[in-house]
């Protein structure tokens, strides 16, 4: 019994690392979309974390991302991408140079 338990939580684990790395890809595609819309180069995309938010008068389970982007190819700026499952929540945007 110990050992099905034991081999029940280490694929529990592996499906929940798989699915993390599912959502990362999922969050660079939709950066790229997303700064390529507004014609803004991107740098980086990183997992900054997660999160309950208030999202559409609803509490998600939010995953937090930082996009890094560029809009004249020489100052560095950060953005906010808030993904809820596969599905993007919000793109925050800062004020940048033209």
């Amino acid at each position: 019994m110990g050992s099905v338990l034991l081999l029940l939580l280490i694929s529990t684990i592996c499906y929940l690392f798989w699915l993390q790395r599912k959502q990362d890809e999922r969050a660079l595609l939709l950066a790229k979309q997303l700064c390529q819309q507004q014609q803004l180069q991107m740098l980086d995309c990183g997992r900054t974390g997660h999160s309950f938010r208030k999202i559409s008068a609803r509490l998600r389970f939010i995953t937090l991302y930082q996009v890094d982007f560029s809009s004249d190819g020489e100052s560095r700026y950060q953005a906010e991408l808030l993904l809820s499952g596969m599905r993007l929540a919000a793109f925050n945007l800062p004020a940048y140079r033209i």
